[in-house]
């Protein structure tokens, strides 16, 4: 038994030390996939052909119906719909019913209703707009503006619109509804950005409040003019356009608007939330010719005092920033996504989020360098920002040229690329297509060798503890009752006429199918190739780490499968009550009644079981017995089995024991009376023997344990050894 140990101890620590091996070598091939495919952009989709030096799309918004759909808009009006990365189709077009020699409309910006996927719900199909035009004092709806000497020439409009319930692809033009105006004295002071709190939900406070990002400038000291961010709730109530959430900060502030959220940030870019759980803003914006990205808390008011949490600034231009909230770049998760320009390239940096940071951190909360992208990848002349699909993943807009992009998901470390290395960048990829499929041998290799090592360690009493360990027949016998182990009551309870499939298995192997299918009944022939099964499995030695086990598994008619493992033993060790032998009638039952039930047409009538006399009879039983002469019990032993002739054999050797017994009986009447008695028992015993060795036989016979030519064998060295005594 130790030496047996020895070797199993010795196989499993050179498989160990083999996986381990193949660990470090896929690992080796992988690093050098990786840096082989490092920052090359994909180009996702061309919306449309390189246009002028002058920026015409602004944004590019996921569809939350359709994965594969993303909104992007125009600044001359047009709304458009990326199908599928495939093709471009126009939704919306504003500029169609604008006055002839009146100065163009300036879309700059787009927003979806939180609900825009939700059918039946308020907020359903519907979106918002900003753009820029000139002021229109015909207009009934709402404008705000401050009171000031500025001459204010030109109007922002924010309008809801909603897509058409019979076509999904256009805007029904008609649902145009005009939300706010907002007056302003110049081109530059645009609505840059729209959002909702993707984090709030209907039952939650704030949920449906619209952001709205209004650019200013350093020199305008007027509040609305200050660059602002205001907060409304854009839905109709009663006759006003929108409505002024009663948690804005400046209601009680005069000189204020009620609709501002914070002001005097200057040159808004973009803002965002900083976290799912709090209402605080990010905010990347120029200020005092810096670019900042600043934590805006309420009632911030930065026209005199310095913004007090700056995250992170920079003297060079940022042309925009993301918070990374995907899941293929782990390292970057919950990171902010800086992008830059340099006098060579296009850089992504990452910076970790310090919601308590200052002007005293900012050495220390320095960006690390992702990746570096050539002009020839994105264009120097290009305005670039970032975008992300529903997944979170990034996605970089090329606003000037309408081109996609979607960055490398296997970057880990940096590494720039020159523009003259080409050649060898081509060869390289190549070398890392051939380090890919070496790497997926081994992969498999490495899966192959894995679940080996489960299969052997697996824990027999984990799969008893999981899986039913025993089932009943109810007494209508129309229901299965399946428990768990050691447990007194049934867990569930199915029907027998739902059950679709019931399969035998072996060593989680399917050695018997019985469905309603033709074919997949149950006979006498079926129940001997079991019963084979089930003996040959019983001759194979249990050695250390091997399984045996016996089940049942059930499918009922909602496809629901029922695993009852009736038999388990592990080496040595069997973890279930019954006998291997008790085991494998039940099953054999089982299927008699499972399959008299659910394909009554391809099941046979079962013959009647033998019935094998008990080793302790009852009283009445064992004294009528006793009484009976031997050829008598085996007659009465011979009307219960189907194997007469066998059993008549019986018969014939016992009458060929008693008569020579008879005989010297008979003959001796000179005989003591105890050596007579002791005669008679010891020839009684030898012929109780004989009987009982005898129908052992034809019960392994029956049972499928013993083939025709096993049994005669084993009769004939029976009988020989009997005589010979």
């Amino acid at each position: 038994m130790n030496n047996k140990r020895n070797v199993f101890n010795l196989t499993q620590f050179i498989i160990r030390t083999i996986t381990l091996f193949v660990s470090f070598v896929s690992l080796f091939f992988l690093a050098a996939a990786v840096k082989a495919n490092n920052h090359q952009i994909d180009e996702l989709v061309q919306i449309n052909s390189p246009q002028a030096d002058f920026t015409q799309w602004q944004q590019l918004v996921v569809n939350p119906r359709n994965s594969q759909q993303f909104f992007t808009i125009k600044t001359t009006g047009q709304m458009f719909i990326v199908d599928g990365m495939k093709s471009t189709e126009q939704v919306l077009d504003m500029s169609v019913n604008q006055q002839k020699g009146k100065l163009p409309i300036k879309l700059t910006a787009i927003a979806l209703h939180p609900n825009f996927a939700f059918r039946e719900q308020p907020g359903y199909g519907t979106f918002y707009t900003a753009h820029l035009e000139l002021l229109d004092k015909r207009s009934k709806t709402k404008r705000i503006q401050d009171n000031t000497e500025l001459v204010l020439k030109f109007d922002t409009v924010i309008t809801e619109w909603q897509f058409s319930t019979i076509n999904h692809q256009t805007v029904d033009i008609n649902t145009k509804r005009e939300v706010l105006r907002i007056a302003v004295p110049d081109v530059t002071m645009t609505i840059q950005q729209m959002s909702f709190n993707p984090s709030r939900k209907s039952w939650n406070d704030g949920f449906g409040l619209l952001y709205i990002a209004l650019n200013g400038s350093e020199n305008r000291q007027e509040p609305l003019y200050s660059g602002v961010i205001l907060r409304i709730n854009p839905a109709k109530f009663g006759l006003r356009s929108f409505t002024v959430p009663s948690s804005n900060p400046f209601l009680k502030t005069l000189e204020i608007r009620d609709e501002i959220y914070s002001l005097g940030a200057q040159n808004i870019q973009k803002f965002f939330w900083s976290n799912k759980t709090t209402e605080k803003l990010l905010l990347l914006h120029k200020y005092s010719d810096k670019y900042l990205l600043s934590l805006v808390n309420v009632k911030d008011d930065w026209r005199k005092t310095l913004p007090k949490s700056v995250i992170y600034q920079d003297e060079n231009s940022i042309k925009d920033t993301l918070l990374y909230r995907g899941r293929d770049l782990i390292h970057l998760r919950n990171k902010l996504l800086i992008l830059t320009q340099t006098s060579e390239t296009w850089l992504v940096q990452s910076l970790n989020l310090m919601p308590k940071a200052s002007s005293i951190k900012l050495i220390e909360n320095m960006p690390k360098e992702e990746w570096h992208f050539s002009y020839q990848q994105l264009l120097s002349k290009s305005d670039v920002v970032f975008g992300y699909d529903m997944n979170g993943e990034v996605l970089v807009l090329d606003k000037t040229t309408g081109k996609i992009f979607q960055l490398p998901h296997e970057n880990t470390t940096t590494l720039k690329i020159p523009v003259k290395a080409s050649i060898k960048l081509a060869e390289t990829q190549e070398e890392s297509k051939n380090y890919i499929y070496i790497l997926l041998i081994i992969i498999m290799t490495v899966v192959g060798i894995l679940f080996f090592i489960k299969r052997n360690k697996i824990s027999a009493k984990a799969i008893v503890r999981t899986q039913f360990a025993q089932l009943e027949l109810s007494e209508s016998q129309h229901q299965i009752g399946l428990y768990h182990r050691h447990k007194s009551s049934p867990d569930t309870i199915i029907d027998i006429i739902d059950i679709t499939t019931c399969q035998v298995k072996l060593n989680e192997t399917p050695i018997c199918v019985i469905n309603k299918y033709a074919g997949h009944g149950f006979n006498d022939e079926k129940d001997q190739d079991l019963r084979g099964v089930f003996a040959k499995e019983k001759v194979d030695k249990m050695v250390d780490g091997k399984i045996r086990q016996v089940s049942l598994s059930f499918t009922d008619m909602h496809n629901k499968k029922y695993d009852i493992c009736l038999y388990m033993r592990k080496g040595s060790d069997r973890v279930t009550k019954k006998k291997y032998s008790v085991v494998v009638n039940d099953v054999v039952d089982w299927c008699w009644l499972i399959a008299s039930k659910i394909n009554p047409n391809e099941t046979k009538k079962r013959k009647e079981k033998a019935i094998v006399l008990s080793n302790h009879p009852t009283n009445k039983t064992k004294q009528a017995t006793e009484q009976m002469p031997l050829h008598e019990q085996a007659a009465m032993n011979r009307q219960h089995t189907p194997l007469q002739k066998e059993f008549q054999q019986v018969a014939e050797i016992k009458s060929v024991v008693e008569t020579p017994e008879v005989v010297d009986v008979e003959a001796s009447n000179e005989v003591v009376m105890d050596n007579e008695q002791q005669g008679t028992n010891q020839n009684t015993t030898i012929d109780t023997e004989l009987v009982n060795a005898l129908e052992k036989l034809v019960d392994l016979k029956q049972q499928g344990f013993l083939t025709h030519e096993e049994f005669t064998k084993a009769k004939e060295n029976l009988l020989s050894r009997l005589f010979d005594k």
